[in-house]
């Protein structure tokens, strides 16, 4: 019983970013965290329980044989935006597939035009500056056409090579953006590039979150 309270206690913490962030800074109160947990979970247990499991979880954290912790690789990291993008989902086909070619031919890259293809099992997502929009889209049949979408923009972040020997730097990311009530439309991972796609509306906030995350 006690494991199984450590484990859904750590669980919460691990998703939940204000938790650990108050944890990791010693502002919060554990008991009162406790009685949160309990209330919010409807557990049938005792709150000193909770409370050895909160404690635990960061003792657990202190003791982390990992060389590099998120806060480093964050700190390390480098992020920027563009604005005024725009994307195009559609049917994976090879029609499509075909239509599409090689996209530097669709592009003045000398321009410093933008074209990102994001592909999946069964669609697949182009995401093209607003300028080109209308001559993309012209490329491909209307049927094959899922979904447009004109207003958008690209948080791009460029990670050191230590990402791939640190987990829960993209859970770290997600969670500060859900926090803040701010969605992802779409997003790419290629070695350490990580490209969110994010409502031009919530743009700026969330370059803001990111941006902080990597310099605090």
């Amino acid at each position: 019983m006690q494991d199984n309270i450590r484990g859904l206690v750590w669980k919460l913490i691990d998703t939940d970013i204000s938790i650990k962030k108050t944890l990791s800074r010693k502002i919060i109160n554990v008991r009162s965290l406790a009685k949160h947990i309990i209330a919010t979970q409807k557990l049938n247990t005792s709150i000193d329980s909770v409370i050895s499991a909160i404690r635990r979880y960061e003792i657990n954290t202190k003791k982390s044989e990992d060389t590099h912790s998120v806060h480093n690789v964050l700190r390390q990291a480098r992020v920027a935006t563009r604005t005024k993008m725009s994307t195009l989902l559609l049917k994976r086909t090879d029609l499509v597939k075909t239509k599409l070619g090689r996209p530097d031919k669709l592009m003045d890259f000398q321009g410093h035009d933008v074209i990102r293809v994001l592909e999946g099992s069964q669609a697949l997502t182009i995401v093209i500056d607003q300028k080109n929009f209308d001559k993309i889209k012209a490329i491909f049949p209307k049927d094959l056409l899922l979904e447009e979408n004109k207003k958008v923009g690209l948080i791009e972040i460029t990670y050191p090579r230590i990402l791939k020997k640190t987990p829960g730097v993209f859970a770290t990311i997600y969670n500060e953006l859900a926090e803040h009530n701010i969605s992802i439309i779409d997003a790419l991972i290629s070695s350490n590039e990580h490209i969110l796609i994010i409502d031009d509306e919530k743009l700026l906030k969330a370059f803001d979150l990111i941006y902080n995350l990597c310099k605090n």
